[in-house]
């Protein structure tokens, strides 16, 4: 494996990298014969069509990587559907520019049979995206009545949220006794996971983490699995407070940013700083700070570690007391 990079104050209409760069690329393809070439920004399906013209081989932008690493995580339908969804949209305006410049070059004695052929590939796919539409917004009307039938009888909702690999499963399961999957990989959670607290009317959801440079696109297409976000009472911000500081903030203001379009603001916010473990207590004073130099003072922040089980009795007293808040 080899890496390109390319700085320009505009990426390329056509092809992304400039002229020079595409011919550099040319010889890297030539010569190493690799099965695909992956670009880690979000192309256009003009882009990924002249790129693979160009360099005879497949080309996947960051969004299908997203896609695929999605779909080794999906176990349950929903998920399943929602990235059938996604790809399908995301790769409807590729095949249709494709297919229209393949049959537009074909001879004029084949041209009726090839339009035919385009229009029907063409209407098969709208086909199935009105199919997953249509299937995802009864699922999304059912899960959220089942979310409002909680909440009128009485119960509190705490979401854990954040950024992958933040440690949010692992505080998840140390607060409920589960045992889901925990991995350093993105994604490993697509879809929510429920737990009651014993003897209280209070549920602990697992959500999909968040990650950066995430397209929009794929956001709206999981907006069943941020339902959670949107009703809960109180949101576990859960940070890796190991994180370096410049990082630490990135993540912070991008988690506040993505709540913030959820409805949700800093007043029904709990900080957990998790792995606690692996930093000194002086430098886990200094990281509060900076963290409540983004949050404000008002916002509870405790610091944790799923590992060691340290501060995690003080967070389900402090998310106690704040639902007790809630009206």
């Amino acid at each position: 494996m080899e890496r390109v990079i390319q700085v320009r104050e505009k990426e390329s209409v056509d092809f992304v990298f400039g002229k020079g760069k595409i011919d550099e690329i040319k010889d890297k393809v030539k010569r190493l014969d690799p099965d695909v070439f992956v670009i880690y920004n979000n192309i256009t399906s003009k882009q990924k069509w002249n790129l693979e013209r160009a360099l005879g081989v497949e080309v996947l932008d960051r969004y299908d990587v997203t896609l695929m690493i999605f779909r080794e995580a999906a176990s349950d339908i929903l998920s399943k559907l929602q990235i059938e969804l996604a790809s399908l949209e995301k790769h409807f305006p590729y095949v249709k520019l494709s297919a229209s410049i393949k049959y537009k070059r074909m001879k004029a004695g084949f041209k009726g049979g090839g339009e035919y052929a385009y229009h029907k590939q063409i209407r098969a796919m709208q086909k199935r995206i009105k199919i997953l539409n249509d299937k995802i917004e009864r699922l999304s009307r059912q899960k959220e009545l089942e979310i409002l039938k909680r909440i009128d009888d009485g119960a509190k909702i705490a979401v854990l949220t954040g950024y992958y690999n933040a440690g949010k499963t692992s505080i998840f399961n140390a607060l409920t006794g589960f045992n889901k999957p925990v991995s350093d990989r993105p994604f490993t959670t697509l879809s929510s996971k429920y737990a009651g607290i014993k003897g209280e009317k209070i549920y602990i959801v697992d959500t999909i983490g968040f990650v950066i440079d995430l397209d929009p696109r794929l956001i709206t297409s999981f907006r069943l699995n941020l339902l959670d976000i949107k009703y809960s009472n109180k949101q576990i911000l859960v940070l890796d407070i190991s994180d370096r500081d410049e990082l630490l903030k990135i993540k912070l203001k991008e988690d506040l940013r993505i709540l913030r379009e959820l409805g949700k603001g800093e007043e029904s916010m709990i900080i957990a700083a998790n792995k606690a473990d692996l930093v000194g207590d002086s430098d886990i004073k200094r990281k509060e700070e900076l963290v409540m130099d983004i949050t404000g003072k008002d916002v509870p922040l405790i610091p944790v570690s799923a590992v060691d089980g340290r501060g995690l009795r003080e967070l389900v007293r402090t998310m106690m007391e704040e639902l007790e808040l809630v009206r």
